[in-house]
């Protein structure tokens, strides 16, 4: 193809394929439009036009004669859209009989064209798409009016355009975004999986008991997060989770690996359904894990979880029989690495942590701490 001629540039080619309206079929959209042009313009034909390499595809089309109608395409030899996209400008012509450049159009006789009115459809990027025209059989004389009402058809065309390339493009970016969160999910989760057999491999190699039981309680950390990271697994590009949703399962999860598998004779659930951006909801994750589990694995009773609000600019932890998880915060002692990882997780969210009378673990937040 002639680089020269602006039907087969290739830059416009590939913005008339992205389009996705090549060979679709009709669309309701558009159909109204050619519908509307014909009424308001009292033209038996009208046409929304895409101008591919050689041929004109009819995206929409109105009063065509068969076969025409159901083909929906020609060749470019019988396109007179073809000639929008070369000048890249509006045509109205009232007799194409008479007219140099398209008397010998081959649409005269196979369509029956005589008064043609035609303006541009253009991309984002001011590439010519095609033409959106309205055809008469008889001679006719185009008035301002006339060209002005098919400016703004042509208009909404484009603009209808543009926000299917949009919307195409999004979710080319979202299926991207999934293939990529899906590859680094099953990566961190290989990853953790490796170290803690590493750790638990260690411990059981080691004949110093202390030791033993760190590299234990660092593997059960590591199985901690794997857990909180499969929760979050999916909410990656969304950037928020339900608050409430989360925790209710991860509570679930816990009790399960745990081998308590009745979750609601041994859990009571009160929690907030707070959205909090992913980020910040991974170190809650960790606190209530932490403490769920100490509950847990001394429990005479359920464990009662609760994340509700508590007064001004504040949420309220609490998880019943978790005292023991938690050190003198204020002295920054602890004891193992649990309690350090407590320590260090509830000052990174800007909170406080306390125990209560009835041995419950109380850990209080503020508002910007999710936000």
């Amino acid at each position: 193809m002639d680089g020269a001629n602006p039907i087969g540039d290739g830059e416009r080619l590939n913005a008339v394929r992205a389009s996705g309206l090549l060979d679709q079929p009709p669309q309701p959209a558009f159909d109204r439009l050619t519908r509307l042009a014909a009424r308001l313009l009292g033209a038996p034909i009208s046409l929304i036009s895409l101008i591919d390499a050689d041929r004109q595809f009819f995206v929409s089309q109105y009063g065509l004669s068969e076969p025409w109608a159901s083909a929906r395409q020609m060749t470019l030899s019988h396109s007179l859209c073809r000639h929008v996209v070369e000048t890249g400008r509006e045509i109205a012509v009232g007799d194409v009989r008479l007219d140099d450049r398209l008397q010998h159009g081959l649409a005269i006789r196979t369509l029956g064209v005589i008064g043609y009115l035609a303006v541009p459809i253009t991309d984002a990027s001011g590439h010519v798409l095609g033409a959106f025209c309205v055809i008469e059989q008889r001679p006719r004389i185009w008035n301002s009016t006339d060209r002005a009402t098919l400016i703004d058809l042509a208009s909404v065309a484009t603009g209808e355009f543009a926000l299917r390339r949009e919307l195409d493009l999004r979710r080319q970016t979202e299926e991207r975004l999934r293939i990529l969160v899906s590859e680094i999910d099953h990566r961190v989760k290989n990853s953790l999986a490796v170290t803690r057999s590493l750790l638990e491999m260690q411990a059981r190699a080691s004949d110093d008991g202390f030791v033993r039981e760190q590299l234990e309680e660092a593997a059960a950390r590591v199985s901690t997060i794997a857990l909180v990271h499969d929760r979050l697994y999916g909410h990656e590009a969304t950037g928020i989770v339900n608050l409430a949703d989360y925790l209710e399962r991860l509570c679930t999860d816990l009790a399960a690996s745990l081998g308590l598998h009745d979750a609601q004779a041994i859990l009571t659930l009160e929690i907030a359904a707070v959205p909090v951006p992913v980020d910040r909801v991974v170190s809650l994750g960790l606190i209530v894990t932490q403490l769920v589990t100490t509950a847990m694995k001394q429990r005479e009773r359920a464990v009662a979880v609760r994340f509700a609000e508590d007064g001004p600019e504040h949420w309220l932890l609490t998880v019943g029989d978790a005292a023991a998880a938690l050190t003198t915060v204020d002295a920054g002692r602890s004891t193992g690495l649990g309690n350090r990882l407590m320590t260090a997780l509830t000052r990174q969210l800007g909170g406080e942590a306390a125990t209560g009378e009835d041995g419950s673990a109380r850990i209080r937040l503020p508002y910007a701490a999710f936000s």
